[in-house]
């Protein structure tokens, strides 16, 4: 709600614009910057404004534009420069590419088929080591084993899949009228 001493402001403001701004101006360093309070001054009285009756108006909007140049300095602080977002855009995208995932599905698969092939025994030691990260004591303990033993497990299941994992991949041809595609 706008109280008369408000509407009373406005016109003011209105009436000493030209000498606010100049005061502004030379107060704030911009000439823009003093219009900018100006003109929000103006529109803080439209929403609302002292309840009582101002002594020195002149003096109260100039106060208040400084104020609202203040406050609008202190926001334009607090947001990065372009230089600063520039910097933050030029972060490299870490995803996997396309046919990194297809190789990681390829060696997930050679992994899921060698294991499949394991002894029962040596896959429950696997899955217990690498899978729950239990260590070789307590898988040791827990399955009446020596740890000796399922140190051995692990090598023998390590070596098995290192050896999976480097044979060359065997990539499929089809055939086609003009050769092989």
């Amino acid at each position: 709600m706008v109280t008369d001493a408000a509407a009373r402001l406005r016109g003011h403001l209105v009436d000493k614009y030209e000498t606010l701004l100049t005061g502004l101006s030379v107060r704030l360093g911009s000439r823009e910057m003093a219009r900018d309070a100006l003109q929000d001054a103006y529109v803080k009285l439209s929403g609302g404004g002292p309840q009582d009756e101002v002594r020195h108006p002149t003096a109260y909007l100039f106060r208040m534009a400084l104020n609202i140049a203040a406050n609008a300095r202190r926001k334009d602080r607090r947001l990065l420069g372009f230089d600063e977002v520039a910097a933050l855009l030029d972060v490299p995208d870490d995803s996997p590419d396309p046919a990194s995932v297809a190789e990681a599905r390829s060696d997930l698969a050679t992994v899921k088929a060698a294991m499949a092939r394991m002894p029962a025994r040596r896959l429950t030691i696997c899955t217990a080591a690498w899978l729950d990260g239990l260590s070789t004591a307590e898988i040791a303990e827990r399955h009446g084993l020596a740890q000796r033993t399922v140190q051995h497990e692990l090598k023998l299941a390590t070596e098995v899949l290192q050896k999976n994992l480097a044979q060359p991949k065997v990539i499929s041809l089809r055939r086609s009228r003009d050769g092989v595609s």
